[in-house]
């Protein structure tokens, strides 16, 4: 498969390291949802300025942005078929610089429509896209030329049931395809590449996607990997439809497993580590924290507390200065936006009215949350009260898109499946 360059445009880009206003992989720089040496947001404009609005592909994957350029996953006809897609886009002026597709698409029949689910990686000169049919693929970013791909199934070994995993229950029985995030160090790229086989966790060269190992048995689930030193071990960790789990990145060794039982084997939520503590939400079980320790030759994982009430189906919380904030519900419907005390997990105050979903992105001593209906919130980032900044009703269609913010702008893109799907750039600051 070919990239489509376009003519007009002649660029060079070369990505060695994160600066300000970038947002290259799943979450941010850190993977936290936090906002690195941007001016905060103090109030919301009355009319946001669309800078520039664009027609784009289907899909939910999020997008990212380093040095500024776009990228973002969607889904294109190529050559009458249905393919996931990668795209560089001029963050100034919306033209698309290259056009790339990497995996034939998985066709959803739910209102989010058809698509990929998960969003794409900048490392340096390096794209990684996952498709929801279980295809990693690298992608130069000055080129746009595809430079290896493989096949999570016919590669490794690994199965992708989601909802159909052994012993699940509930709602979600569909399947819904490949979504967890990967995450890279400075050597390797780690991908949930699903179950089976010892094929959970994979670990391939970046440069080459060469197997380097693989690991575990579980059914992936919805869920970001975090990479990080935790009680002195560098270590994945890894919410799987039915635990979670920390591997040694050095040779994909289990650590430590607690189990996240959810009634439709979908957990869908990145994990939050702090120091030697990772808390979790699940739209079940809850939201709980565990304090990881060395124990003989391996590691265990004690439970810190547990707030049973606060469950969150998709949204993943924001750490900021020792609070948690998010949504959850004890209800049964993600219509709160929450804030739980990192250390003890007591919720200091709950809010009504929001969606089942939404994006939450920390800059500062404020929070910046757009939900899955389209409004765009403000808030005040204090475990003192709900404080509400401002809002913005319809600011997007529907979408689970992650949007990225960078340099005073926010870039939205619309997901619906019968047509609509827009990428914009709004001017906030």
């Amino acid at each position: 498969m070919k990239a489509v360059i376009y003519p007009f445009i002649l660029f060079l880009v070369l990505i060695h390291s994160a600066v300000a206003g970038d947002w290259p992989q799943w979450r941010g720089i850190n993977r936290d949802g936090l906002v690195q040496s941007e001016k905060p947001l103090s109030q919301l404009p009355e009319k946001p300025k669309k800078i520039w609005q664009v027609s784009v592909g289907k899909g939910q994957g999020g997008l990212v942005i380093a040095g500024g350029q776009l990228v973002m996953c969607h889904e294109k006809i190529v050559n009458g078929k249905p393919m996931e897609t990668a795209t560089l886009i001029n963050a100034t002026s919306g033209k698309m610089l290259w056009e790339t597709p990497y995996s034939a698409s998985w066709q959803y029949t739910n209102v989010y429509g058809a698509g990929p689910r998960t969003a794409p990686m900048i490392d340096g000169d390096l794209i990684f896209c996952q498709s929801a049919k279980g295809v990693l693929a690298c992608i130069s970013m000055k080129t746009g030329k595809l430079r290896w791909s493989k096949n999570y199934e016919k590669d490794f070994g690994a199965k992708w049931f989601g909802g159909n995993a052994p012993g699940s229950s509930g709602t979600a029985a569909s399947r819904h395809g490949n979504n967890g995030a990967p995450v890279t160090d400075s050597r390797y790229i780690y991908a949930p590449a699903g179950g089976h086989d010892g094929a959970s966790l994979v670990c391939l060269e970046k440069t080459t996607g060469k197997l380097v190992w693989k690991s575990g048995s579980d059914y992936a689930a919805y869920a970001g990997l975090m990479l990080g030193e935790i009680a002195g071990m560098q270590q994945i960790v890894m919410v799987t439809a039915a635990n979670m789990k920390g591997y040694r990145a050095e040779d994909g060794r289990e650590l430590w497993s607690v189990p996240v039982k959810t009634g439709a084997a979908r957990n869908i939520v990145t994990p939050i580590l702090h120091g030697d503590t990772v808390t979790v939400a699940s739209h079940t079980v809850g939201t709980f924290q565990v304090r990881i320790s060395n124990s003989g030759n391996g590691q265990k994982a004690e439970e810190v507390w547990r707030n049973k009430d606060v469950r969150t189906n998709i949204t993943t919380p924001v750490l900021r200065d020792g609070y948690i904030y998010g949504l959850g519900a004890s209800r049964g419907k993600n219509s709160e936006f929450v804030c739980l005390s990192h250390k003890t997990g007591e919720t200091m105050w709950s809010q009504r009215g929001y969606d089942d979903y939404a994006s939450v992105i920390g800059m500062g001593d404020t929070l910046l949350i757009h939900g899955s209906r389209g409004a765009l919130t403000l808030l005040k980032a204090t475990p003192k009260a709900y404080t509400e900044l401002g809002r913005l009703d319809a600011v997007s269609q529907i979408s689970w898109n992650f949007p990225v913010y960078s340099d005073g702008v926010l870039y939205l893109k619309d997901g619906i499946k019968d047509g609509g799907n827009k990428l914009t750039a709004l001017k906030l600051h």
